[in-house]
């Protein structure tokens, strides 16, 4: 994990914007559609190449592959896991039993309209655990990996992630019908995860696990919630930092980094957990970085935190200096401020400036104008920079 004690480093969440042609081949397939899968290779591999190339020229210095070859941050697991079957129509359609798949945020509700207007597009295959799971072929991560270290051959860049979803995330949202427990169920997609993450480590990568589970967990309604309405949420979060835990063995926590956050989506966020009962059992996860939401309105001024939140001298926080839901561009100064405001409470070797969330967590249901995206990490690199000339020694 790269720390910086002469200037503020700057990354992001993962995944970017990816282009016209190349989403709407993601969305076909996932539909099951027939699409030319070497054509479809092919142009993964120069968006790949584009997204590293773009981010290293605007001063990113540890980048992402983009996610440029997956529909959705949770779902491109669906084609690498075994041990899951697709969900039956009565259950699809969210009638609430014991395998139902329904999934909806408390404070979008009221907003329907909101719903359609934002997730009309996107494409999420209803699946169901109904046998052991394993994760029996590695082929399509190491393409990934490949393609993304040819680009990074092209474009070297200060350090390297790839993200993948995280147990919990997985769990709570494909329903259990074979395991003896929530908890047997989670360790298992836990233990199968773990073949994806070396493989990402063992190629000189870092792995960043996405789990938004430990701030939504409060807030979300899937077949888990009357599960945790009982056993409280603190469980959950317990439970899902065990089996990242879990995941984890066998890679040092300097190979990994952790993403919190209250999910990516267009809604008032007014049911949001504090960042401080997110970050609690976060920190127990064995990772030496936590990347969470610090620039929307609904967290902004949380940064507060810090003033009496113990930080463990083996963390770097990674707060979203940048906010993922808007097309406004926030000013590099604005970014410099933020950046400080942090730096001034756990130290400036201490933070990695970031987004929020990704630019690309679902194709076909973009957040912000691409363009607007990385008009956005190129004011992130500027304010970084401001920070770091503010953050000198005199």
């Amino acid at each position: 994990m790269e720390r910086s004690t002469d200037r503020v480093l700057t990354t992001h969440t993962g995944s970017l914007p990816r282009p016209d042609d190349l989403a709407a081949t993601l969305i076909a397939k996932a539909k099951g559609e027939p699409v030319d899968e070497a054509a479809l290779q092919e142009r993964v591999r120069s968006a790949t190449d584009e997204f590293v190339r773009r981010q290293v020229e605007i001063g990113v210095d540890v980048v992402s592959d983009g996610e440029a070859g997956k529909s959705h941050f949770i779902d491109y697991i669906s084609d690498r896991l075994t041990g899951f079957s697709d969900l039956p129509p009565e259950s699809a359609s969210g009638a609430e039993d014991d395998t139902s798949s329904f999934s909806y945020f408390d404070d979008l509700e009221g907003f329907p309209d909101i719903v359609q207007a934002t997730y009309s597009d996107t494409v999420f295959r209803l699946l169901v655990c109904t046998g052991e799971v394993g994760y029996p072929d590695l082929g399509e991560v190491e393409r990934d990996i490949a393609l993304f270290k040819g680009a990074l051959a092209k474009s070297p860049a200060t350090e390297a992630f790839m993200p993948a979803v995280s147990p919990g995330v997985v769990a709570q949202s494909l329903p259990n019908a074979y395991y003896k427990s929530y908890e047997d169920y989670v360790l298992a997609v836990a233990n199968a995860l773990n073949r994806e993450y070396k493989a990402i480590t063992d190629a000189g990568l870092m792995v960043q696990l996405d789990a938004p589970d430990l701030g939504t967990c409060g807030n979300l309604q899937t077949w888990t919630r009357p599960e945790v309405d009982s056993r409280g949420i603190r469980w959950l979060q317990d439970l899902h930092v065990e089996a990242i835990n879990v995941g984890l063995d066998g890679i040092s926590p300097e190979r990994a980094r952790l993403h919190i956050c209250w999910a990516n989506y267009q809604g008032p966020h007014t049911h949001d957990l504090p960042l401080r009962d997110a970050l609690a059992p976060a920190l127990r996860a064995n990772v030496a970085a936590i990347s969470f939401e610090a620039a929307n309105p609904a967290h902004a001024h949380e940064w507060e935190v810090f003033e009496d939140f113990e930080l463990p001298d083996d963390k770097v926080i990674v707060p979203g200096v940048i906010d993922t839901k808007t097309q406004v561009v926030e000013h590099p100064r604005l970014i410099a401020q933020r950046i400080v405001q942090h730096a001034a409470l756990v130290g400036q070797e201490r933070v990695i400036a970031g987004t929020d969330c990704g630019f690309g967590t679902a194709v076909g249901a973009p957040m912000v104008h691409p363009k607007i995206a990385w008009m956005k990490l190129e004011a992130l690199a500027q304010g970084a920079a401001m920070a770091t000339e503010e953050l000198a020694p005199a």
